[in-house]
This record gives C-alpha cells, sequence and structure tokens, in this order.
C-alpha cells in the first residue's frame, strides 16, 4: 500500500498548503504539489524542521484559517508530522499553540520581526540546525525579510529555505492589503529576492539581516505558483467572434505573481 501524498495529508487536515483548504469558503494554494520533489528523498530521514507562523487563535495575532477541518489551527505541523515519520518538527508562532505539541512536535513563541526575540529562541534550542524551514507568518515584507536574514543561518548545507505567500503589500505597491500585513518602508520580498537572482544583489530597500552572508550562501533560489489570468483580445470583432462561437477562454502566465520562493543553501 502506498503512503498517502503530501497533498492528500494536507487536505485530510485542512491547511492552505493543499488543494482543498480548511473549508469552501478559503482558497488553497497548491503549495504541497510544489513541495513533494525537493522533499520526498527526506521522507524518512531524521531531519529537523521549522515552521513560523502556525495559524493558531490567541490575542497577539488574529487568524481566520482555524476553522473547518482545521479548527484549532496547526495544521500545516500535523501535515509535517504524519509526511515526515522521523523529524523532530519545530513550530513558532506569535500566539501560544501548547496543544500541538506531542512526542515530536515543540511548540514556541516569538514575534518574527525581533531579532532579539529570534535569538532567545535560537538559544532555547542549543542553536540546532535545520534542514527544512517554511516560513509562513504574518506575509509582511519586513518580518520575512527580517525571518529569512536571521534564520538562513540555523540552516544545513543543502537545507531549504521556504518564504511562502510573496503578497504585493510592500514599498511601491498600492497596498490594498494595508495594516497587519502590509509594510511600506521595504519592497515587497518577491522583489527584493528576483533582483537578487537577476544581479546578485538584492532590492533595496530591504530589512534583511547581514545580507553578504546571504548572498555568499546562497545556492538557488526558485520562484513557483504564479497566477494566470484570461487573454482578452485587443481586436474588438475578435472578442465578438470568440463569445459568437463560444471559444473557451484562454489563459496565459501572470509575470511577477509568484507566491512561493524556494531557497537552497550551499
Amino acid at each position: 500500500m502506498f503512503a498517502p501524498s503530501l497533498t492528500e495529508l494536507a487536505n485530510k487536515y485542512g491547511t492552505d498548503k493543499g488543494t482543498e483548504g480548511p473549508s469552501d469558503q478559503w482558497g488553497a494554494h497548491n503549495y504541497t504539489d510544489v513541495y513533494e520533489p525537493y522533499f520526498e528523498k527526506l521522507r524518512f530521514a531524521p531531519i529537523n524542521l521549522l515552521e513560523i507562523g502556525l495559524g493558531v487563535h490567541g490575542e497577539n495575532w488574529p487568524t481566520r484559517i482555524a476553522h473547518g477541518r482545521n479548527p484549532q489551527g496547526g495544521a500545516s505541523l500535523k501535515t509535517w508530522y504524519d509526511y515526515f515519520p522521523n523529524a523532530a518538527i519545530y513550530g513558532a508562532d506569535i500566539n501560544a499553540a501548547p496543544h500541538l505539541d506531542n512526542d515530536r512536535i515543540k511548540t514556541f513563541v516569538f514575534d518574527q520581526g525581533n531579532a532579539q526575540q529570534l535569538q532567545a529562541f535560537a538559544n532555547s534550542i542549543n542553536n540546532i540546525q535545520f534542514d527544512i524551514i517554511v516560513e509562513d507568518g504574518s506575509h509582511r515584507p519586513d518580518h520575512q525579510q527580517i525571518t529569512l536574514g536571521f534564520f538562513f543561518k540555523m540552516l544545513k548545507s543543502g537545507g531549504l529555505y521556504i518564504v511562502e505567500d510573496l503578497m504585493d503589500n510592500g514599498l511601491g505597491d498600492d497596498l490594498e492589503e494595508a495594516g497587519l500585513h502590509a509594510c511600506g518602508d521595504f519592497k515587497k520580498t518577491r522583489t527584493v529576492l528576483k533582483e537578487f537572482q537577476k544581479t546578485g544583489k538584492f532590492g533595496t530597500p530591504h530589512a534583511l539581516l547581514d545580507p553578504d552572508y546571504l548572498a555568499k550562501n546562497i545556492e538557488n533560489l526558485r520562484f513557483h505558483v504564479p497566477h494566470r489570468v484570461a487573454v482578452v483580445e485587443k481586436v474588438r470583432w475578435k472578442r465578438v467572434k470568440a463569445r459568437i462561437v463560444g471559444a473557451r477562454t484562454r489563459l496565459r502566465w501572470q509575470p511577477d505573481s509568484e507566491k512561493l520562493c524556494i531557497i537552497r543553501k550551499k
């Protein structure tokens, strides 16, 4: 009998990393189909995995994902627990989540935008090194960048650092998601990393801690899961003809719309 796929486990627990999400009212990202080729060779290895951002209820940050098949939050930690049966799994959130702790899962509390709290967490676990780090926290560009700059040093050689949910919520964007998920002082993380991918230098202004270390130790980075948008015919008679004949809508990939970046360390 075949072991369940990463996507099947994600859908079972209701994380939006899969293809179904916690309920019909919450869309899914289909990240797990992207992750599985990266993860499958590590599936039964004794790895260390850290996830930042657990989507749990608490006073410090509101969450809407904890409902449906994921009533108490932490669905992705449960997914990792089943998919990596020999892994030590660490979870961190700005809200406490002791209900998720078990024989292989340990949860911690810190503010990912506070470097002192990140260092206190690192000290508390004796600065262990991780094989996989999944950052799914506040989605603010400054928080994403502070976290990447700090935790990349705690990643093993050949390890994977994943930045999820690269929203358009930084300097130069329209900041439609103003508030908890937006920051107008720094460029969005996708722009900062794409500039590095093209030129070897990070886009500025950014909030990266120790960018020189990052630049020297990134082996490669890949962007995934772009949006598709409808192709609109520019010529009116072609649009009319398409409607008359009932032509199926053509789709194209939208540039710079990826919501996922996977970075491998040298």
